[in-house]
Order: structure tokens, then sequence, then C-alpha cells
């Protein structure tokens, strides 16, 4: 049972090392407001059905300090239907730092945790080298837990970035875990311009945590998914959305199959109040599934 819980725990954590605009952008004199709509779609192979939804997301930058996020996501599946709502505070440390501060919860219990919390850090180090840490812990019906821990070392360059982070999923009381390792490869300085991201999963508890589609902060306005407008300040959006799966099947211990992921996302400015953001994944759990998946929003920002 905790294994179908494990999609759930990081539907909002989404570290990534991106350019930071307080270094490229002269500071606002206004607040600026980014909404977000838009929906996905996951389809996957051998009987497992389809997961779709839409999502509703908006980023409040003010004048001064980091950013808010609220989120509203909803989720469509062949065991049920639910919201997830989310909210979010970036307090910002010194010049490149941040953490990030988020709540959450759902309105179905079968499908959605029933409280979640999370704490990112985002810490700069010194001549563009970044280190993110992130955690979570989702509760569930039945005082079941998915606890998560991310960690991994991004470097920023003049208008690239990456990121490696090693992650490990826990569920409680079983005791059970998962570990992977996940890279990303960003293309775009500013998240209110154009930008592209790569990214590279591998292990198990991947599939769950990094499949594309509007999850808890998919990193349309901000990330996420990837960006916040703060980069790598703010330390989430890299560009890729995040959605969750689950799966009914029950392997022995020592069995679950290693699972594969590669996803693309970009970031389009139409105009200067409105841009699409789409990305596209593909994800394989080895001998026993296969999925394509995207997702496509239109930002506004006013």
């Amino acid at each position: 049972m905790l294994k179908r819980l494990a999609p759930l725990v990081l539907a909002s954590l989404c570290l990534s090392a991106q350019e930071d605009p307080f270094d490229l952008e002269p500071p606002k004199l206004t607040t600026t407001t980014r909404v977000a709509v838009g929906g996905y779609d996951q389809a996957f192979s051998d009987g497992y059905g389809r997961w779709k939804g839409w999502t509703l997301e908006g980023t409040i930058y003010p004048t001064s300090g980091g950013p808010w996020q609220l989120a509203a996501v909803g989720f469509d599946r062949p065991e049920g239907k639910g919201t997830l709502f989310s909210a979010g505070k970036y307090l910002l440390i010194g010049k490149a730092s941040s953490v990030y501060l988020g709540v959450s919860g759902g309105t179905n219990e079968d499908i959605l945790p029933k409280g979640r919390v999370d704490v990112d850090f985002h810490l700069d180090l010194a001549a563009g080298w970044k280190f993110d840490l992130a955690g979570a812990l989702s509760r569930f019906s039945g005082d079941q837990e998915v606890r998560l821990l991310q960690a991994g070392p991004a470097y920023q360059g003049a208008s690239w970035s990456a990121s490696v982070w090693v992650q490990r999923l826990q569920y409680e009381p079983t005791g059970d875990s998962d570990t992977g390792c996940i890279v990303n490869l960003r293309v775009g300085a500013n998240d209110f311009a154009m930008w592209h991201n790569l990214r590279l999963a591998w292990g198990r508890g991947i599939i769950e945590s990094t499949a594309s589609g509007g999850g808890l902060t998919s990193g349309t306005t901000t990330m996420t998914m990837g960006g916040t407008g703060y980069g790598g300040r703010s330390g989430r959006g890299q560009g890729g959305t995040t959605t969750t799966t689950t799966t009914t099947t029950t392997y022995l211990a020592g069995s679950i199959p290693q699972e594969r992921l590669a996803s693309l996302s970009g970031h389009w400015p139409l105009n200067d109040s409105l841009a699409l953001k789409a990305e596209a994944t593909w994800g394989e759990k080895v001998s026993t599934y296969h999925f394509w998946g995207g997702s496509l929003q239109l930002v506004v920002t006013f």
C-alpha cells in the first residue's frame, strides 16, 4: 500500500540550479503576479490506465523579499478523483540563497495526502556552485507516511545551469525505501524569457516523483514541478512540471524494477504578458510498463 503513496510525495519538490535574475534585472518597482492555467495527460501501457487533470497556479513577486506560491491541481485517475491545494513562500538569504516553506493537502485521502509539509534549501557556495537540499513529509490515511530527501550539487553559468541530485523516499510504518538519481540541464538564464530544460532520471521511485504533468507547484508559474522568476535564488522551477502516478502492482522485497525517465520542457514568451509552457516526458518501469506524458499551460503576467 505504501508503494502506491510514493507518487504523491514529490508533487511540489522541483529543486534546480538556474540563473539568478537578481543579477540580471533591476529591482521591481511594483508587485508582479503570474497566473497559469493548463492541463496534463499521461498514457500508460499494459493496462495501467491513464492519468489526466488540470492546473491553476499563481505566483506573486513582491517588490522585496521572495515570492509567494498558490496552486490547485485536479487529478483524474482510474482509482478516483481529487484536488490538491498548496501554498508556499520563499525566504531569501543573502544575495543568492533561499529557503522554501510549503504546506499542502488533498480532498480525496484515498489518492492524495491529507497533509504535507516541504522545506527546500538552495544554498549559494562560490564561483557559480550551489547546493540543493530538500525534504518533505506526507501524511496519508491510516497513519501512513512518506518521507522525502533530495540533495546534490548544482552549477550556474552565464546562460545555462545544471544539477545532480540523489533522491531517497522512505515509507512508514514499513520502513521500505527507494533511491534514485536526477540530472537537470537547462539553457536560458531568465525564467521570464525563453528557456529549455532536459531532465534524466533513473533508480526506484523516480517515475512517481518526476513524471510530466500538473503537479502541486508544477513550475508553470514558478517550478516545480520549472521557473520561479527568481531562478537559482529560489531554487525550484527547473522547467519540468510534476504530477504523479500510482500502480496496484505488489513486488517481493528486493525485486522492485528499475525505472528510467527523460523529459524535455520549455517556456516561450508570446509577448510581455503571455507565455506558453509545455513538457513532453517518456518513462519506463523495466518489464512492467512504459508511458508517454505531456502538459501545456498558458501563463499570464501582470
